[in-house]
């Protein structure tokens, strides 16, 4: 469903839900794919994924669209591994996810105009993705990723929990949102990268999420991105509106294309899924969003001291389900 820029998903039957939001800085010139959402009912598994094209190191032209829209390798490289995780999860998940994109990722393209210099690269794009199993009472995950969009579980009592680590020089989720470092891997067809795995599970019910950064960096604290998620859905009246909101709201402040998407697992109704969060998004607006809503009216001096305390009251849960320090991501 479109709704003025925006592109929505909305879905829903007992015990399973799932929204996704696809938002422009500039329309019809977005560097994110439309958000994946994967179910196979027979075998109980899917797969949810985010791809954000690298403008920066993918401006190089790689053709026209019918439209006559030059469009950039960042911009088809998003589509094309999106694309190939797509065919992979429909016809062979056992097979080698990396070595598909690898052979593939740039086939049948222009690839002669390139933007030269460190940061350069031939059809850049971040890719983050939650392969899941449902079990009787429990859902079990396996996170693959690449670069600098992030996956996430929700559970009502522990909140949003990152469960990939960005592929930069830091990991610290409040010093990425204040200096923005470079990404130190990403999909690329000209320069080797890492397709990073981790795996996890939890009872039933929860909400996976992945996101582009476009979502969750242009906060001022990581508990203002689940305070969005919360607020939004208890003022939505029904699933289809909580998408809209969500465009909304992420368009008001972003500075970046945005996309996102959510399953929403064990929930029999889309009423008891916002009950279950009404404690939770209480405890976010007492504690995080209403203080930094006051911060900011009174600048700077007193924004980056409650910025810092936020961020140690939320560290803790967030970080719970992260992966290792490096060499320990499996």
């Amino acid at each position: 469903m479109l709704r003025g820029s925006a592109k929505l998903w909305q879905h829903e039957e007992t015990g399973f839900a799932a929204v996704g939001v696809c938002t422009e800085r500039i329309a019809e010139r977005g560097e994110d794919a439309d958000p994946l959402l994967l179910f196979h009912r027979p075998t109980r598994h899917g797969l949810l994924a985010v791809f954000d094209g690298v403008g920066g190191a993918g401006r190089g032209t790689a053709g026209r669209a019918g439209t006559g829209l030059d469009r950039t390798q960042a911009w088809v490289a998003s589509r094309r591994v999106r694309g190939l995780v797509e065919e992979w999860f429909t016809t062979d998940r056992t097979g080698d996810l990396r070595e598909r994109i690898v052979a593939r990722l740039a086939a049948g393209t222009r690839r002669g105009s390139r933007v030269r210099g460190s940061i350069a690269r031939e059809f850049p794009s971040t890719f983050a993705g939650l392969a899941f199993q449902l079990g009787e009472t429990g859902v079990r995950w396996e996170v693959l990723w690449a670069g600098d969009s992030r996956c996430y579980v929700a559970e009502p009592t522990l909140g949003l929990q990152q469960l990939s680590r960005d592929d930069t020089d830091s990991a610290d989720a409040l010093e990425l949102l204040v200096q923005d470092p470079p990404m130190t891997n990403m999909v690329s067809a000209s320069r080797d990268f890492q397709l990073n795995r981790w795996q996890g599970s939890t009872l039933r019910p929860c909400l996976l999420v992945c996101a582009t950064d476009g979502f969750f960096g242009y906060v001022d604290t990581p508990a203002e991105f689940e305070y969005l998620l919360w607020d939004t859905l208890l003022s939505a009246q029904e699933i289809t509106h909580w998408s809209a909101l969500l465009a909304e709201r992420v368009t008001a402040y972003t500075g970046d294309d945005a996309s996102l998407v959510v399953a929403a697992l064990g929930f029999r109704t889309f009423d008891e899924l916002r009950a279950s969060f009404r404690t939770r998004r209480d405890l976010l607006h007492t504690e995080h969003a209403e203080p930094m809503r006051l911060a900011r009216e009174h600048g700077r001096a007193a924004l980056v001291p409650a910025r810092e305390r936020s961020w140690r009251l939320y560290r803790r849960l967030y970080e719970r389900r992260l992966p290792g320090a490096e060499g320990e991501v499996r």
